[in-house]
């Protein structure tokens, strides 16, 4: 599941893909980014998932710039790649669980939190907002 963002003025689905500036894959990244991600939606009840909508402007992109403040402070403290744990596979017929791990790199991360921080200030810019378009 993929789940795709959108600088645009409303929660309306997307016509075309040409305000798409990211798109999340279930990876490490994701993630990574997934107990950063669960204080913005605490703050502002939208959950932030793939296969569901949210759309965030005016003082809620504020909250967005300080986790991304945060999440860099984090990835200091990180090596350059790093395996995040994702979730788990459950073999009902062996009775096994097996856990699944995807590499991180941290410049990927990085550029992921660039992009983002670009488009929050674009939005804030231009009083649009930010539509995450889950499968």
């Amino acid at each position: 599941m993929a789940l795709d963002l959108y600088l645009q003025k409303d929660s309306s689905l997307p016509e075309t893909g040409e305000n798409r500036f990211l798109s999340f894959e279930e990876d490490g990244c994701f993630s990574f980014l997934g107990s950063f991600l669960d204080e913005v939606s605490k703050k502002t009840g939208q959950k932030i998932v793939p296969w569901d909508d949210a759309f965030f402007y005016g003082k809620d992109l504020d909250l967005f710039s300080r986790m991304i403040e945060k999440v860099r402070k984090e990835i200091s403290q990180k090596p350059d790649v790093w395996e995040e744990f994702i979730g788990t596979i459950v073999h009902k017929g062996e009775r096994k669980v097996e856990k699944i791990y995807s590499t991180v790199h941290k410049n990927e991360l990085e550029s992921i939190l660039t992009k983002l921080e670009k488009a929050i200030n674009k939005a804030k810019k231009e009083n649009i907002g930010i539509f995450f378009f889950g499968d």
